[in-house]
């Protein structure tokens, strides 16, 4: 079956509304161990991905230096720095600096550790006004949707280690664009 724009949107649509269905359940059947946890939590991780489809080679590499913000014990509120650097094979490589914000929610947590949800939005200002990069519009302006999961992992009273997997979407907001979508596994640190 040939996948049409139609198809490929309503694809979308059926992705956001199932992990938004996951995160609304969870948040009624939460299962929680330990003790509650209040303050700014700080950290940062670093990335890599891979293009979901591309017709050029690409790799991803990101630097996301953020604040956590406990609303409850299962809910954080996330401010986050996105520096991206994609580095795309036979054209201009695209560069992005912005600031992202996600909610997380954490449906499962243990003793020492917990798995988290992940959803955000952001803005970002890019290096692609001339309009050489493929599928990002020619605005230096760039919007972020990312969703994903992972795992918090306690290694110190107040430092936890983070492994996580994103799917990172970035396009012009201001032009009828593709995007770029992206498989990202990051890696880092919150205390």
């Amino acid at each position: 079956m040939p996948v049409t724009r139609g198809r490929t949107l309503q694809i979308r649509k059926d992705v956001w509304a199932f992990f938004f269905s996951v995160v609304l359940l969870g948040s009624f059947v939460s299962v929680s161990c330990g003790g509650e946890e209040s303050g700014l939590k700080w950290g940062f991780s670093f990335g890599a991905g891979q293009p979901q489809k591309s017709k050029h080679s690409l790799n991803l590499w990101t630097f996301f230096p953020r604040v956590d913000v406990p609303i409850t014990q299962s809910w954080e509120f996330e401010i986050e720095g996105n520096a991206a650097y994609y580095d795309i094979s036979r054209t201009k490589d695209l560069y992005v600096l912005g600031l992202n914000t996600n909610i997380l929610f954490k449906p499962f947590r243990w003793e020492g550790g917990a798995f988290f949800l992940l959803g955000g939005a952001g803005l970002g200002y890019d290096n692609n006004g001339d309009g050489e990069v493929d599928n990002m519009g020619d605005s230096h302006v760039a919007g972020v949707l990312q969703c994903g999961s992972g795992i918090l992992h306690r290694v110190g009273k107040k430092l936890w280690f983070r492994g996580e997997y994103r799917f990172y979407h970035i396009s012009d907001p201001f032009h009828r664009d593709g995007g770029i979508n992206t498989h990202n596994v990051l890696l880092g640190v919150s205390f």
